[in-house]
């Protein structure tokens, strides 16, 4: 139940994820992060998770002069939220989270960029990956089941040099499917797991 859409137009004062969407759902009170790109005219990109269980169900949400996020939101009987109505405020602490950053769509695969540099031996292991995709029918009716679900093989993972990307080669990737990224074997170049292991490309 996506609701309000916010850009970061912070330049930094929200976190490392300025000229990126965030987006609310009301019955799972959460919001989550867009990176999109445009290719031959046309937007696509990544969704990923960024902040979950708030108190209020997430319907609208703005920024505050020093780049604080103000969340508030009611149910409207519809559910949502660890209480109808509510407001929530939402700080960055100053420290960067090890997160991918960018997922961006090549001819083979995707490339990832992460917010800080990645330990090679981990990010370079395709066993550190898991993708599978999927499509929806698109109808009239209300909603749809994944349809068409398949699992993908990563045959390569390659490490930039400075450490702050990935290019993973998946050869069987689809034109407008949802393709699921579960990357829980990534490690930091400081030892740290991925904040958010997930990402969705469309």
């Amino acid at each position: 139940s996506q609701t309000d859409i916010l850009a970061d137009m912070s330049n930094g004062k929200f976190g490392p994820f300025s000229g990126q969407t965030f987006v609310g759902d009301l019955s799972s009170a959460q919001i989550m992060r867009v990176f999109m790109e445009k290719i031959d005219g046309e937007y696509q990109g990544a969704v990923f998770p960024f902040r979950k269980n708030f108190v209020p169900p997430v319907l609208r949400f703005i920024w505050g002069k020093d780049g604080t996020m103000f969340v508030g939101g009611s149910s409207r009987g519809w559910g949502g939220g660890k209480k109808p109505f509510g407001l929530a405020r939402l700080d960055w602490t100053g420290e960067t989270p090890f997160e991918i950053h960018e997922m961006r769509a090549k001819p083979d695969g995707f490339e990832l960029t992460f917010t800080q540099p990645v330990d090679p031996k981990t990010a370079g292991d395709v066993k550190s990956y898991q993708v599978k995709c999927w499509t929806y029918n698109y109808h009239a009716g209300y909603g749809d089941k994944p349809r068409n679900e398949a699992a993908l093989e990563v045959t390569n993972a390659t490490v930039a040099a400075d450490g702050k990307s990935v290019r993973l080669k998946i050869p069987d990737i689809q034109a407008y499917y949802v393709h699921e990224l579960k990357s829980p074997g990534v490690r930091s170049a400081a030892d740290l797991p991925l904040l958010h292991a997930e990402a969705y490309y469309t």
